[in-house]
């Protein structure tokens, strides 16, 4: 079982190191944001929810309460609980965001001490430290105060769920199910596309733990983590579905996402959607005869498809219709259908986040992709060489999102929230596998002792 006494200084020594360099790395982004940059339609949704909130306590945006349920509350949250905490009257106008920044930063900065722990619960405490240093010095994540997006947040929140699923495995105590279940709620109120994480967990825990120690004490995990998971999201369930009129577990804006990620004429892709859609677009929208694809509003496209529907609602309408692309791609087009998940799973995990960079960055994207296998190869040998139940909920965890951005929208900046897992359990695989290196390599012979020192011989007497 993990004990703090038994961390070396020389591990708290490091961790400290990388703490301050890390974060003053992500300090520095805060401040001088990537240059050029224009806030992307998320970030800015984000801190105008954030406003309104901080402003007047409604969850509400430009276009209304309902509107502002497309986007889940967690980053809303804190970014208004960040306005709060700013000395005097903020936000005093729509481009009041510097403290969001902030915000970020100190976020993005606990991700990294969140990490050592998890890496500690692995595998030890030098583990930990490796992998908060990998994610301290990885571009994409120390990028994150420069954002207004739930990435940053989205990461705290996975790492810390799965720290406490680590040190529930290895103390075997009911109150870190608990405290994982409670997390995993978070998680949910900020990345709605690891909705179905937390109900996989439990069934792992309750699998493992029910053959291993005893079905009761399974039972009682799961329950504990399901449970408090509950307790966590359906306060907000309660007042979206108030608010909508209808059942919102967390977000309304799933159909969008599943509609663009099922069309198969358009790879998944928003931007080839609109242009795979293009001539029905300038035939029914002649101002955009002359703007390119990739200018055009996708919420244009996006109603056109809903009003095939008339009698559901937009996010219906769209729902029913990815659902109608996903049968009739499996159906008639099964090779094209895996095609598209083959690219999507690439994009998603191979194309690293530019942090809203235009400039290309050729070593960046090796570096990302070595990153990315040398982090999969030591969770896959850990997971096989120690049948280690945590390493076991990573990967479930991993394989569960990448299942959802296989049929919903996939871009590199989503596999974000993932990495410090992913770089946690690699290192811990990676640990795994030196310490048996050492184990096997040969030992050298001892050396023979020499003959104990004695009384010098007599000379055998003459007979």
């Amino acid at each position: 079982m993990p004990r703090l006494r038994l961390v070396p200084r020389s591990a708290w020594i490091a961790l400290l190191l990388v703490l301050l360099v890390g974060g003053g790395i992500r300090f520095d982004q805060a401040r001088h944001p990537i240059k050029g940059k224009e806030l992307s339609a998320d970030a800015r949704s984000y801190a105008t929810i954030a406003q309104h909130l901080a402003l007047t306590g409604n969850y509400s945006g430009t276009n209304g309460k309902v509107k502002a349920l497309h986007w889940p509350p967690g980053t809303p949250q804190v970014f208004a609980l960040a306005y709060k905490l700013q000395p005097g009257k903020h936000p005093t106008h729509r481009d009041d965001t510097r403290v969001l920044n902030y915000a970020q930063w100190a976020i993005s900065t606990l991700t990294i001490l969140v990490l050592f722990v998890l890496g500690w619960a692995l595998a030890g405490p030098w583990t930990g430290v490796v992998a908060a240093a990998l994610l301290a010095f990885y571009p994409p994540a120390f990028w994150g105060p420069s954002n207004l997006l739930s990435e940053p947040l989205g990461a705290l929140m996975v790492t810390s769920a799965f720290a406490a699923v680590a040190l529930a495995w290895r103390t075997r105590l009911l109150p870190w199910w608990g405290t994982a279940g409670a997390l995993f709620g978070g998680v949910l109120l900020t990345r709605t596309d690891l909705l179905f994480v937390p109900p996989l967990v439990a069934v792992l825990a309750l699998v493992v733990l029910g053959n291993t120690v005893g079905w009761k004490r399974g039972g009682q995990a799961a329950a504990a983590l399901l449970a408090c998971c509950a307790i966590v999201v359906l306060p907000w369930t309660i007042q979206a579905s108030d608010t909508a009129g209808k059942l919102v577990p967390v977000t309304s804006g799933g159909g969008s996402a599943f509609f663009v990620g099922t069309y198969l004429p358009g790879n998944g892709s928003t931007y080839d959607m609109k242009y795979a859609m293009l001539r029905q677009i300038r035939a029914k929208h002649p101002k955009y005869a002359k703007t390119g694809y990739k200018q055009i509003p996708a919420a244009i496209v996006l109603d056109d498809v809903a009003h095939r529907h008339p009698e559901l609602d937009r996010d219906a309408a769209l729902m029913k219709e990815a659902k109608k692309n996903l049968k009739d791609a499996a159906l008639h087009h099964p090779v094209e259908l895996a095609g598209m998940f083959s690219f999507k799973i690439g994009k998603m995990w191979f194309r690293a986040t530019l942090g809203g960079s235009s400039t290309p960055m050729p070593l960046l994207r090796i570096y990302h992709v070595v990153l990315i296998l040398a982090a999969f190869f030591g969770l896959l040998y850990g997971l096989l060489r120690r049948r280690d139940p945590a390493l076991g909920a990573i990967l479930l965890g991993l394989a569960t999102a990448t299942g959802v951005h296989m049929i919903a929208v996939a871009h590199g900046r989503y596999n974000l929230p993932l990495m410090p897992i992913l770089i946690a359990a690699g290192c811990a695989g990676w640990t795994v596998l030196i310490r048996d290196w050492r184990n096997r390599r040969p030992r050298p012979a001892p050396a023979p002792s020499e003959p104990a020192a004695g009384p010098p011989s007599t000379p055998a007497a003459v007979v």
